[in-house]
């Protein structure tokens, strides 16, 4: 039997998408072949029955009583060129092969934002990419689009094993995001890869990059000396503390809970990109936000010659952090705290670097409503470096604190509503320097106290009416060590504060009491 094909093709659309329609003319010399078993196979996209996608690419039927057959093959909406391939039934034997082009109804691009990048190499952390896909085109169709995946090196798409090429869906937008992981505890760099699965040409490329692991157990900080990074921040009405330390970044967190204790940690181990040499929260609404500043900052752009770089964050329980403003500054920040003034939200910075005038700067700017950074409100100098620093609003009137170490002068200066310093309220000159200091309220009455910065002694004073600090008078027993860290924080009308060292771990909370007193420790880390 010597079988002849005759192709007779036409295009349409259908649902955004392109459809070739083939109608097939089988004959034998010069006689028709009717009611012949045929099974048709196409190699790009699937065929339709009776207007529907059958999402199959092969199809069984039968000429009909004039030797035809229609068949319909809707493709991909970006087109492409397949192959319809005709077989008989009987015994599976080829008897055609017709080409056809499948024009397309969308094009696309697909780019990769790196959302987290450079962390550490351990197996536990991740970077975060976030895959964008988009499109142009009467067939465009962003939603539950596959997308596959490669990236090179140790990286891997899942913690604990190594996945080096998997596939993804896009969201309704377009969008897909995904963690990288890494066991090259050198750090390195790899190349990610992605493509559309229906179109080769959308695809895109980025460079990933891992730093070394930094372990403090396997290799501690040299002379013991631990830096941290310590804060509270509230959630929901719950307490957190939240601790970073420098040798290796990692990040804790533990509920403060009622009795001045330290509860159950609720981080999971996180180790940040950066270790931030100043962190300090603010509320904007309901929402939690952080500011931090790096010194020594690992995500350093090219041609680099900046000082410091900085973040603004949403935090969660876990310390987690979103991160949704951040940029490189030629200065560097030393101490600063966020501040309510008026209906705006700011932050204050001072440096311990000289500027061109052999003065000491310090910043303020504004914090937009969507936790961005706005406008700088005040760019000036103090005389000398003021490290004994903190904020407090008392009778609708917001003030700072300043003290320093080159000549004991402590001031506090009234914040206006716009943010800025303000007049200069009180001038004083103590007899020692006192680092760190803070301030706290017990019903109703304003207190600061400190640690002498040259031994253990430590203090605790009132704050007048109008801002006023009184003279600093101190307590006869020195606590055991310096505690180069002080946080106050509240629970149940309770006031307390932790205190703790350079050491690995050596901590204490401890309960602040009216009229001055100190009361007992309620919490330690030899509890723990």
């Amino acid at each position: 039997m010597n079988i002849s094909l005759k192709f007779f093709q036409s295009y349409e659309l259908c649902q955004g998408k392109p459809v070739a329609n083939i109608q097939i003319l089988v004959y034998e010399e010069f006689i028709t072949l009717t009611e012949l078993d045929l099974i048709f196979e196409c190699s790009l996209g699937s065929f339709v029955v009776n207007g529907k996608d059958t999402g199959q690419n092969k199809l069984a039927c039968h000429t009909d009583g004039t030797g035809e057959v229609s068949v319909s093959i809707i493709g991909p909406d970006v087109g492409g060129d397949g192959q319809l391939t005709v077989f008989l039934q009987e015994n599976g034997r080829q008897i055609g092969i017709q080409p056809y082009h499948l024009k397309a109804t969308a094009h696309y691009t697909l780019n990769f934002n790196v959302i987290n990048d450079y962390a550490m190499a351990d197996g536990i952390q991740s970077n975060t990419v976030k895959a964008i896909l988009t499109g142009t085109g009467s067939g465009v169709n962003l939603a539950k689009r596959k997308l596959d995946l490669s990236v090179t090196g140790s990286a891997s798409f899942e913690k604990g094993q190594i996945i080096q090429s998997t596939s993804v869906d896009t969201d309704a937008s377009g969008n897909a995001s995904f963690g990288l992981y890494n066991i090259n505890q050198d750090g390195e760099a790899v190349t990610l890869t992605g493509f559309l699965e229906a179109s080769k040409t959308a695809h895109a490329t980025e460079q990933i990059h891992f730093q070394r692991n930094l372990d403090c157990d396997a290799s501690p900080p040299r002379g013991g000396i631990y830096i941290r990074t310590i804060f509270t921040y509230s959630i929901n009405n719950q307490q957190y503390l939240l601790r970073q330390r420098e040798c290796d970044h990692l990040v804790t967190v533990h509920k403060l809970i009622a009795g001045g204790q330290q509860g159950e940690k609720t981080s999971a181990g996180q180790k940040w990109v950066n270790f931030y040499d100043l962190i300090f929260p603010f509320v904007l609404g309901e929402q939690q936000y952080i500011f931090g500043l790096a010194r020594n900052f690992i995500n350093t752009p090219q041609n680099n010659t900046h000082k410091s770089y900085w973040m603004i964050a949403k935090l969660d329980e876990k310390g987690h952090k979103e991160i949704v403003d951040c940029d490189y500054w030629d200065s560097n920040y030393d101490v600063g705290f966020a501040y309510k003034a008026g209906k705006g939200q700011f932050i204050y910075l001072h440096s311990k670097d000289k500027d061109s005038n052999g003065e000491y700067p310090y910043v303020i700017y504004e914090i937009l409503p969507n936790g961005k950074m706005g406008k700088l409100t005040e760019q000036s100098s103090w005389d000398n470096f003021y490290g004994a620093t903190f904020f407090f609003s008392m009778g609708g009137i917001e003030y700072i604190y300043i003290h320093t170490i080159t000549n004991n002068n402590a001031f506090t200066y009234e914040l206006s509503k716009d943010g800025k310093i303000g007049n200069k309220n009180t001038s004083n000159t103590w007899e020692y320097y006192y680092y760190p200091e803070f301030s706290y309220i017990i019903e109703g009455t304003y207190y600061y106290a400190g640690q002498r910065f040259y031994d253990n002694y430590w203090f605790v004073s009132y704050i007048y009416s109008g801002g006023v600090p009184d003279p600093i008078n101190e307590h006869d027993n020195p606590w055991d060590t310096n505690y180069q860290y002080q946080v106050p924080f509240s629970i149940d009308g309770h006031q307390y504060f932790l205190r703790q060292d350079q050491s690995k771990d050596h901590w204490y909370i401890t309960e602040l009491l009216a009229d001055t007193n100190m009361g007992s420790d309620t919490d330690s880390s030899v509890n723990h």
